[in-house]
């Protein structure tokens, strides 16, 4: 029988997976404490047993999901130093383009999302997810790095403003394959990146 530290801690995950998935679907405004609640099957009283406000509980999301995204998807692809840098780049965005496309172009980044409907009010979500794209754009500059002194990429460009390119554009593209619908729109762009960092 579980106990009541374990039930407890039950609900803060259940409260966790529910708040991401329905700030990926709806945004920050649209999601509302009692949505939350029934998406997760929690009571109310646990809700403020974990957390004191909506906010509170969307920070931790935020959190949660920016751990998952660096030491699930990002970190193993890109330390992976049985591939050179290209190809690691390479095997990573491709598996960005397939998941937007096994989500049918739906979604999008909630990061992204999040920021452009929120950081105007909420000076600690856009500090959290200002922080998220900082750590997002350093790991991308570390491997463009190791690339150009390997001389796979170019070397009259900035690891660091390469980075920020590739950043901005992967997430530019993500909206325009979700307005668009054509999954081919993100395939084009990596194609089109790839090939203008690569050495002559």
């Amino acid at each position: 029988m579980p106990t009541t530290t374990d039930t407890t801690s039950g609900s803060r995950q259940k409260l966790i997976e529910a708040t991401i998935e329905l700030m990926s679907s709806r945004g920050f405004e649209a999601m509302g404490i009692n949505s939350i609640l029934e998406a997760a099957g929690v009571s109310k009283s646990n809700f403020y047993y974990h957390f004191k406000s909506k906010e509170d509980l969307c920070l931790a999301a935020l959190d949660t999901m920016s751990d998952h995204f660096f030491a699930q998807m990002l970190d193993p692809v890109l330390n992976n130093k049985s591939l050179s840098p290209r190809k690691r780049l390479e095997k990573y965005l491709k598996g960005m383009s397939e998941m937007i496309e096994s989500e049918c172009c739906n979604k999008g980044c909630p990061f992204v999302n999040l920021g452009a409907e929120t950081s105007d009010f909420l000076p600690a979500f856009r500090e959290r997810i200002s922080q998220y794209f900082e750590t997002y754009q350093q790991r991308l500059a570390e491997c463009i790095q190791e690339g150009i002194q390997q001389g796979e990429f170019r070397s009259d460009v900035s690891a660091k403003l390469a980075a920020q390119v590739l950043l901005a554009s992967m997430n530019g593209t993500m909206v325009l394959t979700k307005v668009h619908k054509r999954p081919q729109v993100m395939k084009e762009n990596i194609k089109s990146f790839l090939a203008l960092l690569s050495a002559p």
